[in-house]
């Protein structure tokens, strides 16, 4: 009697093995390259919905608290410039025809 109950203690233990840890949302917002990775995978529908929304937020929470990695624009000097089609027109509107 006594060795099933250790055995059954065991199989237990065992049990939980396989389980995957479940990030906290600061965890996932530390790691951009991570957190876009699994981005991608809850676009594709390989996790969850509760997952997905733990990454969505630390994705907001990481966009809100204007953390930046080393891919990703760090000031507005480093976004590229408007190109010349999204300017307002050259000519008034007053002088066109």
């Amino acid at each position: 009697m006594k060795r099933a109950s250790v055995l059954f203690a065991f199989a237990c233990l065992l049990a939980g093995c396989d389980r995957p840890l479940a990030l906290s949302v600061d965890a996932l917002a530390a790691d951009p390259v991570q957190l876009h990775a699994l981005r991608t995978q809850c676009r594709s529908g390989e996790h969850d919905g509760a997952f997905c929304a733990r990454v969505n937020q630390a994705d907001l929470r990481r966009f809100l608290s204007g953390q930046s990695g080393p891919d990703e624009y760090q000031t507005l000097a480093d976004l590229p410039s408007i190109p010349a089609s999204f300017d307002g027109p050259d000519v008034p509107t007053e002088e066109r025809p």
